[in-house]
């Protein structure tokens, strides 16, 4: 009995270890909504603002090191900087539940407050976005939107095996170029994040869950086959 339930544990343990979670995409995009829309908020400024989606009303967390301010357009609740100034950095986290995708339109740079380059420098931007998993792990996207002025719409879907349990949008730089002259490369804000969309998830289970799950029914199995065995030695 006790080399049966070994001999489960280490099959468990293998297919936990084969099975590892496919990656994420995040790729441009336009068109519908996806099922959940960012209609409304709640607060003032603030560098943490709680947003909730339409129809299902629920909430996903927006924080920052910087000031953020809510406003809305078109129907979508949005997120800017102050005065126009723009946020450094900015982290979407789901309050008790998970995207498997998620759609937005990001804008950048923000309107006051950056470099501004020379006469006849043209400033291609780029920026990363690390989306982090529900039980673990992460994965870093370099984006490169070249002049990026406006919107920049993409959507980000997680892989098989993945939950997206957070995304944060960070490192906004700027390089400004011009034939044969100085090149300047300076760290810009974001200027808002609108338009916002998902599709929740309630978690999907990772292959370690998966695992305890063919181990538990190894070991309901093995008892089972036991307490038969004893009834018929018995009678």
């Amino acid at each position: 009995m006790q080399k049966m339930m070994f001999g489960a544990a280490i099959a468990a343990l293998l297919i936990a270890a084969a099975i590892p979670a496919s990656a994420a995409t995040m790729v441009g995009a336009n068109g519908t909504p996806l099922s959940e829309t960012i209609k409304s908020n709640a607060g003032g400024n603030g560098t943490s603002i709680d947003f909730f989606s339409d129809p299902s009303n629920l909430k996903v967390v927006y924080s920052s090191t910087s000031i953020l301010s809510p406003s809305s357009q078109g129907g979508f609740a949005f997120v800017q900087g102050v005065a126009g100034a723009g946020f450094t950095n900015l982290t979407l986290t789901p309050d008790n539940f998970t995207f498997s995708d998620i759609k937005f339109n990001l804008q950048l740079p923000a309107s006051s407050g950056g470099f501004e380059a020379p006469n006849g420098y043209k400033t291609d931007f780029t920026f990363d976005t690390t989306v982090y998993f529900s039980g673990g792990g992460s994965q870093l996207f370099s984006n490169d939107v070249g002049a990026g002025n406006g919107e920049n719409r993409f959507i980000i879907t997680g892989g098989i095996g993945e939950a997206i349990s957070k995304v944060v949008f960070s490192n906004l730089v700027g390089t400004s170029t011009k034939n044969n002259a100085q090149t300047f490369v300076n760290a810009y804000n974001f200027d808002s994040l609108r338009q916002t969309s998902f599709d929740a998830i309630s978690g999907v289970p990772e292959p370690s869950t998966w695992a305890l799950f063919i181990l538990g029914f190894g070991a309901i199995g093995m008892m089972l086959r036991s307490g038969r065995g004893l009834a018929r030695i018995r009678a």
